[in-house]
């Protein structure tokens, strides 16, 4: 693909990103005869923009200028971008962060930036535990007050996330003033992300890549159907854009570039672009993870697939089990595995059936899985002298724990790519093993990072076994009010277990008619 292809590819997806969010919240206005919430909907997006008190939109250091009429001219932020050097919503090459201006912001969105903060954000990445090296969560605060649409995205989810979980007694009128905050935060993050694609230039920029991740989360946990979609294939194309392009897009100083290109741990003497190699790794873990997990239930190969190697390798420093919580090996075969499912079906469509390819790739996954889960039973569990082997003492670290079941899911997804739902007698012992893992050595608290994990390995449950995951489906924390993409997924096991005993030959592909607009987070 020629430049000229890629930047059009890129203005495409942003535009698309912005048409369907703004469908999304056309579906979600109030209707007429809720007569209270139309007389105080929000106003236009020019004019929140305009006569808003919100700080970091506000910054002339950051180049927005309010989002004018399609026809008007751009200036301030856009002739930036025209001018061919850094986007308007990233920090300008040489122009360390913490040097820049943040106006004050107000009261009420220092309340929805702090909920985002302690309350979203975990919500989001729930074993993201940030290192001293790393200087904690800085870095996300210094990316939310310079990019104005990551800042509203941000907003517009705290708003949203505070209004779902307010008990059912709060009044209406604290209902729909959060909803008035929701909206006219979303619709101000749109409109500079339509502001970005009018312009028509590949320097996108790592704050505007954030804000199209950022409404992702939005469109899932708000439960609007397949919208999510759009914005993640808009996220994996610029950032295939500006990884092809040496990060130049990016907007990144030449010393985080030169250290992320070499993929080089930061070190002590680095303090000046922590900031900036820390946000992009956490990104690219990011939208990686999303790009993968999303692969499984849309039965196609990962998006990003011919950069695995490059981006996350055993032995990169974008380490996925900080971001998600799973080892980089595992989610590369995660990522294989949808690759072998699609090309599967596509060569049986074509009668291009390669069965001893299929059968040498297979294999050779199968082994890498089998020896993964051997090196970590070894390196994990201390066995005591008791007369029972039954009795193991976990010395798991968490993220260990994370890996171990989701090379057990690789295990049955490969199994059920190849087989579908039959011959799951095959894997009564591996079930076994991953049952009483699941039953006696997994802390409450990482069950939010083992959503996938759960679903795959709940498909294939004996029926002793269902009711487990009955429980777990419909309990905190996996229960939560603001996800409401998760309500969908018991509902969804239930009709596969039900397939299984009524439809003959039920294969993986069938399964996939129920999931192809979920994404198992």
């Amino acid at each position: 693909m020629g430049n000229d292809e890629e930047e059009r590819a890129i203005v495409n997806s942003l535009k698309q990103t912005v048409k369907h969010t703004s469908r999304r919240k056309a579906a979600n206005k109030p209707s007429k005869h809720r007569d209270p919430i139309i007389r105080i909907a929000p106003k236009s997006a020019s004019d929140c923009l305009e006569n808003s008190s919100s700080g970091p939109g506000s910054s002339p250091q950051l180049g927005v200028s309010p989002p004018l009429d399609h026809g008007l001219s751009q200036e301030n932020g856009v002739s930036m971008l025209q001018d061919g050097s850094v986007d308007s919503f990233s920090p300008k090459h040489g122009d360390h962060p913490a040097a820049r201006s943040v106006l004050p912001i107000s009261a009420d969105d220092s309340v929805l930036l702090m909920h985002f903060l302690d309350n979203v954000f975990p919500l989001q990445y729930p074993m993201y535990k940030p290192g001293i090296l790393e200087e904690g969560r800085g870095w996300l605060l210094t990316l939310l007050l310079q990019t104005e649409p990551l800042y509203h995205a941000a907003l517009a989810l705290s708003a949203y996330h505070r209004c779902s979980v307010v008990p059912a007694e709060v009044s209406q009128p604290y209902q729909v003033a959060a909803l008035v905050q929701q909206e006219k935060h979303l619709e101000i993050c749109t409109t500079l992300v339509h502001q970005s694609a009018q312009n028509c230039c590949p320097n996108i920029g790592l704050g505007i890549v954030a804000s199209v991740v950022q409404l992702v989360f939005f469109e899932l946990f708000t439960g609007y159907g397949n919208t999510w979609q759009i914005h993640l294939r808009a996220a994996v194309n610029m950032y295939q854009s500006g990884y092809k392009k040496n990060l130049t897009p990016f907007g990144l100083a030449e010393n985080s570039r030169t250290i992320l290109c070499e993929d080089r741990p930061l070190l002590e003497y680095e303090h000046m672009a922590v900031e900036e190699v820390v946000s992009f790794r956490f990104l690219s873990g990011t939208i990686i993870w999303l790009d993968i997990t999303s692969s499984i239930t849309a039965g196609r190969a990962p998006y990003l697939l011919p950069y695995h190697t490059c981006i996350v390798a055993s032995n990169s420093q974008t380490k996925l089990e900080g971001i998600m919580g799973c080892r980089n090996w595992v989610m590369l075969l995660i990522g294989r595995i949808a690759a072998l499912h699609e090309h599967k079906i596509q060569a049986m469509r074509q009668q291009h059936f390669d069965c001893t390819e299929l059968k040498q790739t297979v294999a050779a996954i199968s082994r890498e899985i089998q020896c993964g889960l051997s090196q970590m039973s070894l390196e994990a569990f201390n066995i005591p002298k008791r007369d029972s082997v039954t009795m193991l003492e976990p010395i798991l670290d968490l993220p260990t724990l994370v890996t171990h079941i989701f090379a057990y899911m690789a295990s049955f997804y490969l199994h059920l790519v190849i087989e579908g739902f039959q011959k799951l007698e095959k894997l009564d012992t591996t079930i076994s093993e991953v049952m009483r893992m699941l039953q006696t050595g997994i802390p409450t608290r990482i069950l939010p990072a083992l959503v996938s994990p759960l679903y795959v390995i709940g498909s294939v449950a004996r029926q002793g076994d269902e009711q487990f995951f009955r429980d777990i489906f419909t309990s905190p924390p996996l229960l939560d009010q603001s996800l409401k993409h998760r309500g969908r997924i018991l509902p969804m096991l239930e009709e596969i277990w039900s397939k299984r005993q009524t439809a003959r030959l039920f294969a993986w592909e069938d399964s996939l008619e129920l999931t192809h607009d979920m994404l198992l987070i």
